[in-house]
């Protein structure tokens, strides 16, 4: 009688024990396996977003001003234009191509058509001067200007060619200290250069008439010949 329970007791305890064994196997077989890892045969990429990089902001560029020398060249502007404002030494006048232009007025001026006197503000005058070496100018012929007068829009500058003029017909001179480049047209009276622009040289006196507002050299001459 004593036998059986005996027995009993001993079969639920291997039971317990070999239930005990597989719960800490299954514990066991799970513990150092990754969940994150990868099948076999399977390839884990990890990508990172792509950053496309920023070109720095360009500036652009500045441009810059700088004066150009250009070095004295005897001439002269002569022109017909209204007179803005007088005195005994100094004469303001419009221009054909919209310029203000102040002339020096000095005893060397030639204003016998006035009697020795001076026009009046608003008077339309004929107006020669030459360039003086810090580039102003001062009158040397004053005179009425004539009604119908052809160089009425006409700005006519007397310098000195830098270079010979080429197959492009462009002729370049200074006058005083500033720089001129006029291309010639076919019109342009060249009568002095018996109509040959390439017979224009360097380095040789010209008087240039250019008709305003179209800009357009009318005719071309040497004032010392």
């Amino acid at each position: 009688m004593q036998t059986m329970p005996f027995r009993r007791f001993q079969g639920m305890f291997v039971c317990t024990a070999v239930l005990a064994m597989l719960i800490l196997m299954t514990a066991c077989s799970g513990t150092g396996s990754s969940t994150s890892q990868p099948a076999t045969g399977s390839t884990s990429t990890t990508t990172s977003p792509t950053q496309v990089p920023t070109a720095a902001p360009t500036q652009a560029p500045t441009a810059t001003s700088t004066p150009s020398t250009v070095a004295f060249k005897p001439g002269g502007i002569s022109f017909i234009g209204p007179v803005k404002s007088v005195t005994s030494s100094s004469l303001v006048m419009s221009a054909p191509n919209g310029q203000t232009y102040t002339m020096a007025i000095n005893a060397q001026t030639d204003r016998s058509a006035y009697g020795g006197g001076l026009p009046t503000v608003g008077a339309s005058v004929n107006m020669d001067s030459a360039i003086n070496p810090d580039g102003s100018l001062t009158a040397t012929i004053l005179k009425p200007a004539v009604p119908g007068d052809p160089d009425l829009n006409v700005i006519a500058y007397t310098g000195i060619t830098t270079s010979a003029v080429g197959v492009d017909r462009v002729i370049h001179f200074t006058a005083g200290v500033k720089s001129y480049t006029f291309t010639i047209p076919a019109t342009a009276d060249l009568s002095a250069y018996s109509g040959n622009a390439q017979a224009i040289g360097n380095n040789v006196t010209v008087k240039v008439k250019v008709s305003y507002p179209a800009n357009t050299v009318v005719s071309i001459t040497n004032p010392n010949s």
